[in-house]
């Protein structure tokens, strides 16, 4: 019988960690959770709770593990972001360089990464947006995690939605629709679908622990782009919103092509109306 992978988690009580830990466990994976916060989670004879910090001289992983997953990251925009992300991601090369089990490495990157000179449809091959300091440190793991000599999988993660805590332009756009506060808008014809429901990329990471796919950099995203005049008014309706809507022009914007996502990992999409829809249906109703 084949052996069930071994995972390792870093960033376990953040909200994309905490509900991918869920996820996992839910679906009989022994896990170890790192995590220097207390964490709540479903306990069970297969979940070890790893509560040490990376940069901690005694911080290893054990001799089982045969897939990372590699959540752990500073997210404001500052130099201290950029100085402690560097220093985590090259704590985690060297110990997985020598780690004689671990097989494959998903790291989280972001769509941050893309500059706004990136205007209008992004992919794979496109970067890069030195001028935030969060971002470089993402493009500095990105380089730097491909030169391992394992399987290993970059995800440039877009707006996560679904986690109860989200923090991204459509989940702010709906709280102020709720609210019926004045929403301000630019480039109402732009294409969006910078979005991503979090059952969606569990069941993606599930599946690149699962399969035996090449190495490289994913652009995951939602499909069928929506010009953004399209998805405030559908929102509008749908939440029955007063909010009044200000638009206003720049020269900013991007929306992703995802199909490599598609095409090469067999990413299983949904399309931007039916992540909105079910977002608005099941995850925002209080």
């Amino acid at each position: 019988m084949k052996k069930k992978n071994i995972i390792f988690i870093t960033g376990g009580s953040g909200r994309i960690g905490k509900k991918l830990t869920d996820y996992l466990i839910r679906n009989k994976y022994k896990c170890y959770i790192n995590s220097r916060k207390k964490i709540k989670y479903k306990k069970s004879s297969d979940t070890i709770l790893y509560k040490k910090d990376i940069l901690d001289k005694k911080f290893i992983m054990p001799e089982d593990v045969n897939v990372v997953c590699h959540a752990a990251s500073l997210t404001d925009n500052n130099k201290k972001t950029y100085l402690v992300n560097n220093q985590i991601n090259k704590k985690i090369f060297e110990i997985i360089k020598k780690h004689k089990n671990i097989k494959k490495l998903i790291f989280f990157s972001s769509v941050a990464v893309y500059s706004d000179k990136n205007r209008g449809k992004v992919n794979e091959k496109i970067y890069l947006n030195e001028n935030n300091n969060y971002s470089k440190s993402k493009l500095f793991a990105e380089k730097l995690f491909l030169n391992l000599k394992i399987k290993v999988f970059i995800i440039r993660i877009p707006g996560i939605i679904g986690t109860g805590i989200e923090n991204n332009f459509f989940s702010s756009l709906v709280s102020k629709l709720k609210e019926n506060r004045t929403v301000i808008i630019y480039n109402k014809e732009n294409l969006f679908n910078n979005i991503l429901l979090i059952d969606k990329l569990n069941s993606f990471i599930e599946q690149l622990v699962k399969k035996n796919y090449k190495s490289g950099i994913i652009l995951l995203g939602s499909s069928k782009p929506l010009k953004l005049v399209n998805i405030v008014n559908y929102c509008r309706k749908k939440i029955k919103s007063k909010s009044e809507i200000i638009w206003k022009k720049s020269k900013k914007g991007i929306y992703l092509d995802i199909s490599k996502a598609i095409i090469t990992y067999k990413f299983n999409a949904y399309s931007t109306i039916y992540s909105i829809r079910k977002y608005l249906n099941k995850y925002d109703r209080n």
